[in-house]
């Protein structure tokens, strides 16, 4: 579901950067961590979100309250910790409900259920926005965030997502991944041309207009850049874009195959499968596409690297025991050894970003699944079964979800679902044909365009 005011600010919405500056912050000095985002057992919060209250401002009678409430809890249920109230169970008129700690009616929304609550107001000034919300313990009957933002109402919604991670913060211990955003492949075009869109798949953008073949996205380390595999030289050579300046530069055209490009998560350098020489190896590479180091050297094919979070290892896809299977390479030795035995072709493996597991796509009853494994081949699971094929997953920066393709549906479109396998559920794209290849970004520091 798109927020919007107008058509013009919508366009500002999806086209201009965001400007926040947020004027006044007030949280107590004492944390309590309310979720366990380590526990594949934690119990979904449930949380009230009326509308936010108008305070002024503004021509006629602005629906902002509302649409300001849903970006919170829509954004909210996606993570798959809470559970919002219906607010058609709400014993109040949110509008004449106040937003100060004195003001809440605490044993109301405790006979309904609620464990937290949220109450916001908003005031208008032309095309300014300024938005005060507060995040309050029901059972203990305190305030536990406070936030004032002031910016402009064409980026209410980017405005909403940061309370959101600030939330997230205060009950968890870290923020949020509410503004993340995910690149995929999508030929809605005629053409596989690589998107953009915000976490949850709203706010679509197209990134390439080549109307050609472009595979294979991934993030830098900062999330200001996106590599790709582009097929405009009918050749798969190795291209990255600038995602500030809008720059795109073609890093390795090599004979052969320049393929699946793997940024290293805190350098300016990626690896991919490079087969100049004749034999498809893996290769540490710059910026500009120059060869640091050859990772692996063997008879076989050595295809879809993923670093560690802490870049000292490296797992990837190797046939050299005869069918695909995953492998991890430490760089500092060199040495790699097998991480998968069971199953006869596994593939397409991301490294979670807390370390401790690597999700792949493996052939099960002839579709493909997905599995999760520790780096040290323990704890083998399978988190998709019976639903078509399952493949290429990747992590979002909390390392409790896990984004893939599926063709459960008849077409190829990206689901989410809990890390543990559980609450899978379709993403909503507002785009025709199919959805492949999906990359998440890390938390940014900046607002992409």
């Amino acid at each position: 579901m798109n927020y919007c005011w107008s058509q013009n600010h919508h366009n500002f919405l999806f086209y201009l950067s965001i400007s926040l500056l947020i004027i006044f912050q007030a949280e107590p000095a004492a944390s309590k961590i309310y979720i366990d985002i380590h526990s594949p057992l934690q119990k979904k919060l449930i949380i009230g979100i009326p509308e936010f209250r108008h305070e002024g401002g503004g021509v006629g009678e602005e629906p902002v309250g509302k649409e300001l409430a849903e970006i919170l809890s829509n954004a909210l249920i996606f993570s798959g910790l809470f559970k919002t109230l219906d607010p058609a169970v709400f014993l109040q008129d949110p509008k004449k409900m106040g937003i100060e700690l004195e003001e809440i009616k605490f044993s109301e929304w405790s006979f309904l259920g609620a464990d937290l609550l949220v109450r916001g107001s908003y005031r208008l000034q032309g095309e300014r926005l300024e938005l005060t919300a507060r995040l309050f313990d029901v059972i203990q009957q305190k305030l536990l965030l406070s936030k004032t933002y002031a910016g402009d109402l064409a980026a209410a919604r980017q405005t909403v997502l940061a309370f959101a991670d600030e939330m997230m913060r205060q009950l968890t211990g870290e923020p949020g991944i509410f503004q993340t955003q995910i690149a995929f492949v999508g030929d809605s075009t005629g053409h596989k041309e690589i998107y953009l869109a915000d976490f949850d798949g709203s706010n679509i953008r197209r990134l390439t207009h080549d109307q050609n073949i472009n595979l294979a996205p991934d993030w830098s380390g900062d999330g200001k850049k996106i590599s790709y595999v582009g097929y405009n030289r009918d050749n798969p050579d190795l291209y990255i874009v600038d995602l500030i300046s809008k720059a795109v530069e073609r890093i390795s055209m090599r004979p052969g195959l320049n393929i699946a490009p793997a940024w290293h998560p805190t350098a300016d350098t990626l690896a991919a499968t490079l087969s100049f020489t004749g034999n498809p190896e893996l290769y540490l590479l710059d910026i500009r596409g120059e060869i640091l180091s050859q990772l692996t050297v063997s008879w076989a094919i050595d295809v879809s690297p993923t670093w560690s979070p802490d870049g000292r290892q490296m797992a990837y896809v190797s046939n050299r025991a005869g069918k695909p299977q995953i492998y991890v390479l430490e760089l500092a030795s060199g040495r790699s050894r097998r991480l998968t035995f069971e199953g006869e072709y596994n593939t397409s493996p991301a490294w979670s970003p807390r370390g401790d597991r690597i999700v792949y796509a493996g052939m099960h009853d002839g579709q493909f699944d997905l599995f999760i494994i520790d780096p040290e081949g323990k704890e083998l699971r399978q988190l998709t079964g019976g639903e078509g094929n399952n493949e290429n997953p990747c992590w979002a920066a909390d390392g409790r979800l896990i984004l893939f393709q599926s063709d459960r549906q008849g077409t190829a479109a990206l689901w989410v679902m809990l890390a543990n396998g559980t609450d899978q559920r379709k993403l909503r794209l507002d785009l025709k044909g199919s959805q492949t290849e999906p990359a998440w970004s890390p938390r940014l520091t900046w607002t992409p365009p």
